[in-house]
């Protein structure tokens, strides 16, 4: 498990590092709202960029999320101790304009072999609970094609029209699917219940593969 956690805190640290590197001097808060804070980012270009973020400093960085050799704009809307959460404007023709999704969150994001942008979340148990998502851009939109949902495998009983949800500590329950771009739709392609929590490293490496199966070389 140790190598991979240590993979999950090096792709924070880089994350945290691009936000340290970009400019929010011409940063200001210029309003509240029950999410937090409206900030405006004048960007390099002079455009006025609004969005709101539950942390009082506007974090902002230049990357190239899209790989089109050009920088994007990567904005921080919600930062925990584990967890980014990014939103995303892309440079085009001038100006840059907001990234639609496919997906709810983008979160601690990556960017692989030039074509994939990995969202993945820590959800606890020092990186063994987590939601990856592999995307890709069509066009402007970003669209999830792989999921895996790494988490404390859930039972249900019912007693009458009651239903009695457990969660089982011991089990760790993971879940690989392939989403349909088109209509959102997927399909599992492995799951494994592994009990108990696994400690080998091997095992997380071969969560890591399986997400990658048939996508890199």
């Amino acid at each position: 498990m140790k190598k991979f956690v240590l993979i999950l805190l090096l792709i924070a640290a880089a994350a945290v590092s691009a936000v340290c590197l970009a400019d929010t001097a011409s940063a200001e808060i210029v309003g509240r709202t029950a999410d937090g804070y409206i900030h405006r980012y004048t960007a390099d270009n002079g455009q006025e960029i609004y969005f709101v973020s539950n942390n009082e400093e506007a974090l902002v960085s230049y990357d190239d999320v899209n790989f089109d050799g050009h920088p994007d704009l990567a904005v921080i809307t919600a930062l925990g101790v584990s967890n980014a959460y990014y939103e995303f404007y892309l440079w085009n023709d001038g100006v840059y304009e907001y990234a639609e999704r496919s997906t709810s969150d983008i979160v601690n994001y990556e960017l692989v072999d030039g074509q994939y942008l990995v969202s993945r979340s820590d959800d606890g148990s020092a990186g063994a609970l987590f939601h990856a998502q592999i995307c890709v851009w069509d066009g402007s939109v970003l669209k999830v094609i792989r999921t895996m949902v790494s988490e404390e495998k859930k039972s249900h009983t019912w007693k009458g029209r009651i239903r009695t949800e457990t969660m089982n500590l011991d089990r760790l329950h993971v879940v690989l699917r392939e989403v349909d771009g088109l209509v959102g739709d997927s399909t599992v392609l492995w799951e494994k219940t592994y009990e108990p929590f696994p400690e080998d490293p091997a095992v997380f490496e071969d969560m890591e593969a399986r997400l990658w199966e048939g996508l890199r070389q």
